[in-house]
């Protein structure tokens, strides 16, 4: 199982990010977690204008790591 996560930034000021995270997963594989990811980068300009996507992460909620950044 898999949750999606997606990193928007201010086009006008690249320093202001927030982090999305999706509300109708968690998904069964890494690969329709992926597909969620970039239908969210589709959409986004309709629910916040001014931002762009700009990476994404798909992580289990199950894996209790401290340091996911390497997933």
């Amino acid at each position: 199982m898999f949750e999606t996560f997606v990193l928007v930034c201010m086009v006008s000021n690249p320093n202001l990010c927030h982090t999305l995270s999706d509300l109708y997963g968690p998904y069964d594989t890494k690969r329709e977690c992926a597909q969620r990811a970039y239908e969210i980068a589709i959409e986004l300009p309709e629910h916040m204008p001014g931002y762009v996507p700009m990476k994404y992460k798909c992580i289990d909620p199950l894996d209790k790591r401290v340091d996911k950044e390497n997933i």
